[in-house]
């Protein structure tokens, strides 16, 4: 049985369709990252399992629950928010214990005070509990949001984009920090993201979001070796999958403006092939060659530190790759590649669904 459950949800702002039939499922203990651009509908989805939104359709269980109809201050859920919405007013301690002195609340005082120490040194910032917020930097005004929501111990955390604001440092400081915690209260967590580096240095699962649905559902591997569609694969990656344009011809699949033509039966489709395609292939899998392959051109080269990405174009569209930084690059160079039709993806070139089967079965392993 799913720990947290979401059926069929659905959202309308206005005119805008924010959710369109979502559902997912997490089991107790798991953390799920919801990975997508903005406007997926991330954010909609996690204020409507807090009950901060109501949604037009579908239903919410937790542990057995059904949330679906409950007021907000009802559900045994946290969250944390992009924005943070720290009380400027209130010190870091009064914004940390707010949550535990609702009127309803039946927590006593020392119990109150023992959740503050150990979240508080947990998070390392028991030295700023009687500051304001106003004299925090990025980083410890997002661990006293954290605070704010571990202090509470809620059966469900849910973090909206909660990293998003920060440098790069802290934000990989702040990853390991959530996973420790994570190990440490075994909580169950839905963390919605647009980052794909920050998405899988948490998670255990990810479920791709685009257009208020989930595409895809699983853990990184499993949607590596089998994609659903190509726009899980601009979803996935750094680079993401390179996407080549082609034609079937008869039994061959030919790149557009290439006269080399590779067998369709390389690729080990799995439905019919019709006469427009897209190739997927991730960058991993493509290879820089200086004897004859798939003709492009060098359009931009750009420094990652300890590599750099360059962008490959030509008629059969544009795809970048991450290259050693010793590579001899520059734009207009004319540049050739080659890839294994065996660990690459057909999709049709009108629908985007997935038409073949790749040999990654390792990865799903």
């Amino acid at each position: 049985m799913s720990f947290l459950a979401i059926d069929d949800l659905a959202k309308r702002f206005g005119g805008t369709r924010a959710l369109d039939g979502l559902s997912l499922d997490l089991a107790e203990g798991e953390v799920l990252a919801l990975l997508g651009p903005t406007g997926a509908g991330k954010s909609t989805t996690l204020l409507c399992v807090a009950g901060l939104e109501k949604a037009d359709r579908g239903h919410i269980t937790l542990a057995g629950q059904d949330l679906t109809a409950l007021p907000a201050n009802r559900r045994d859920v946290a969250m944390v928010f992009e924005g943070l919405n720290l009380f400027p007013t209130l010190t870091v301690r009064q914004n940390i214990t707010l949550p535990l002195l609702a009127p309803d609340s039946d927590i006593a005082a020392d119990e109150i005070e023992d959740r503050l120490q150990t979240v508080c040194e947990q998070l390392r910032i028991s030295h700023l509990i009687e500051r304001r917020p106003e004299g925090l930097s990025g980083g410890e005004t997002q661990r006293v949001a954290l605070a704010r929501a571990l202090v509470r111990r809620s059966a469900l955390y849910l973090l909206d984009e909660p990293l998003s604001a920060l440098d790069l440092k802290l934000r990989e400081d702040l990853q390991a920090e959530l996973r420790g915690l994570h190990a440490h209260y075994g909580s169950t967590l839905l963390y919605a993201t647009h980052d794909f580096h920050g998405a899988t240095a948490i998670a255990d699962r990810l479920a791709l979001v685009a257009k208020g649905k989930v595409i895809q559902i699983g853990r990184l591997q499993e949607i590596l070796a089998a994609p659903a569609n190509a726009a899980v694969g601009r979803l996935i990656g750094s680079p993401h999958m390179a996407f080549l344009r082609a034609r079937r011809q008869g039994e061959e699949i030919r790149l557009e403006g290439q006269e080399p033509s590779l067998p369709l039966a390389a690729f080990r489709p799995t439905a019919a092939v019709p006469e427009a395609v897209t190739i997927g292939v991730w960058p991993d899998d493509i290879s820089l060659v200086e004897e004859a392959g798939i003709v492009g051109t060098i359009y931009a080269v750009n420094r990652r530190g300890i590599d750099k990405a360059v962008q490959i174009d030509g008629a059969f569209g544009s795809f970048r790759k991450a290259v050693p930084l010793e590579l001899p690059a520059r734009q207009g160079m004319t540049a050739a590649f080659t890839f294994d039709p065996s660990r690459a993806f057909l999709f049709d070139g009108r629908t985007e669904e997935l038409l073949s089967q790749a040999q990654h079965e390792s990865l799903a392993a």
